[in-house]
């Protein structure tokens, strides 16, 4: 439950009476903090509540254990249907635990009639709902703009009827998934060897719309502060082969030319936000408005030095992807920038105004070494000189912050058959950096966890034999338990290369990239690996 002072700085609440409503909740399972910072439940709660007869409420997880909505503190198993949305793969160990806390059978299985109709949808589980499909009763594969009215339709005739005959009706859609249809089998060495039915699939189906998603409620507990959140991109067109959301999308951009804002702060959001073909006149016409605009991590070699110019008064520290220090690692993962060019950029960036860099840096990406984690540190210093003789002409130096984040391949990506890197080799490769970069003055430097960027990992590309984990690690069973003593080889996940031929779990989705097209895109940024540079 959240606390009653967040709910009550809410602007743009909608509150609805229930009487003659079909009740369904929009659940985020992390933190009022978190979800409120993510577009998806905006889009969800603005979608549902324009229908006349539904009521929406939204729910997050809270610091006492209760699960209770927003808008009415009614607990989750009041509702008809409760609709999941999930971004982050960590954020599955949530779900059983809200269903149970929610006093709602926690395996779709053991649902009896009267129990909320429980539908998980987003990035994640759209490229790899498996894991989870003991909990769910439906997977909704796709964005909602383009699939929420057709399924609520059908249920609005179905409503009142035998549980397994709504569900039946509302999983008749291409684009949803029912577990219940599904058998896999499994071979001798733990892969999987067969779907049943054999044509067995669902379709992906993407909004086609111009007009993409903005905030609902505007709250100032969450990451963007008393913010406007408008989606500038959806999808990225660099497709780094590391990237799900580059692949999960056709690139699309919203002209943004008549929303209207409630407060100054502007945040534009996307993956491909640096690609927007009319940012600079996008962030020029939000200036003459009289707003403030903010942008997320941009790609260096697409943003043009205008647009730093129309920001430089608004913003203290600039963010970018760096990715990988040596051009060869760069090159190989779709970031062919040379060291000379992020040089040049950023001294020109610097002469706009002495900002603050924070650089986002992956480790134990495959084909990397020990040289390419200690060039980390090297790319650093000598940003660090080009920032001390910039800052000299104008008397103020700004500060660098490295942020690394362990390497985890991603379903339905060209990295898809990559093996990540153990623990151990990821904690030693962290724990050099940060001996590297505390010798550089004026340099903070930050990490994910290596422990839970595994658990990311087992779950990202992990299948159905994988709910029990999930229920053990939802009852409070430590992470490290479940490595050392799991029936299951986890590691099986995440440490060894796929064969080319390979099924994976989510073969049976259909929508994205081909597999043919991702091993092909394999094949030539590993083959950069192996070129002299």
């Amino acid at each position: 439950m959240i606390k009653k002072k967040e709910a009550s700085r809410e602007r743009g609440v909608t509150i609805k009476k229930w009487h003659g409503k079909i009740p369904v909740c929009v659940v985020f399972p992390n933190s009022y903090y978190i979800g409120m910072s993510n577009l998806a439940i905006h889009i969800l709660y603005k979608i549902l509540n324009d229908m006349p007869d539904v009521v929406c409420e939204r729910c997050f997880t809270g610091e006492d254990g209760r699960f209770l909505s927003v808008e009415s503190s009614r607990p989750l198993s009041a509702f008809e249907i409760i609709f999941i949305t999930l971004s982050f793969e960590l954020d599955y160990i949530s779900v059983p635990r809200m269903l149970a806390g929610s006093s709602i059978s926690v395996l779709s299985e053991e649902r009896k009639d009267g129990e909320p109709v429980v539908v998980a949808g987003g990035l994640c589980v759209t490229s790899n709902p498996e894991p989870l499909h003991q909990f769910i009763d439906l997977f909704i594969m796709g964005d909602a703009e383009a699939t929420l009215p057709s399924f609520m339709e059908v249920y609005r005739e179905q409503r009142g009827g035998k549980r397994a005959d709504v569900l039946d009706q509302i999983g008749s859609f291409d684009f949803v998934y029912d577990p219940r249809k599904l058998s896999v089998s499994y071979g001798e060495h733990g892969t999987v060897e067969s779907f049943a039915p054999s044509g067995f699939n669902v379709k992906i189906r993407r909004f086609k719309g111009k007009t993409l998603g903005a905030s609902a409620v505007i709250s100032n507990a969450t990451e963007f502060s008393d913010m406007f959140l408008v989606e500038g991109t959806r999808g990225c067109p660099s497709r780094c082969p590391f990237c799900l959301l580059g692949h999960s999308y056709n690139f699309t951009h919203d002209d943004l030319s008549d929303f209207k804002a409630p407060v100054k702060d502007v945040g534009l959001i996307g993956g491909g936000v640096s690609f927007h073909p009319h940012l600079v006149s996008l962030l020029k016409d939000l200036k003459e408005r009289g707003m403030t605009p903010h942008l997320p991590s941009l790609r260096m070699d697409a943003v043009p030095l205008s647009v730093i110019e129309l920001i430089k008064d608004d913003i203290k520290t600039l963010t970018f992807g760096i990715e990988a220090a040596t051009e060869r690692l760069r090159r190989s993962i779709g970031k062919p920038l040379s060291d000379e060019q992020i040089f040049d950029k950023i001294e020109a960036i610097l002469s706009i105004k002495p900002f603050n860099l924070k650089l986002y840096f992956m480790v134990g990406l495959y084909g990397e070494s020990m040289e390419d984690v200690d060039a980390i540190g090297s790319l650093t210093k000598q940003l660090k000189h080009i920032m001390i003789r910039a800052g000299a002409k104008k008397g103020v130096v700004g500060s660098i912050t490295v942020h690394a984040s362990p390497f985890v391949p991603k379903p339905s990506t060209p990295f898809q058959w990559l093996p990540m890197d153990d623990l151990a080799t990821l904690k030693s490769k962290l724990a050099r950096l940060k001996k590297i970069l505390g010798k550089v003055d004026n340099t903070f430097y930050t990490h994910e966890s290596v422990k839970f960027s595994i658990l990311q990992g087992i779950l990202a590309r992990g299948d159905r034999r994988l709910s029990w984990m999930i229920r053990r690690l939802a009852s409070c069973e430590s992470f490290a338990k479940e490595l050392r003593e799991s029936p299951l080889n986890l590691n099986f996940y995440v440490l060894r290369e796929r064969a080319e031929n390979e099924t994976f779990p989510w073969d049976f989705i259909h929508g994205g990239a081909g597999k043919e097209m991702l091993l092909k895109r394999l094949h030539a940024y590993t083959a950069i690996l192996s070129q002299n540079t």
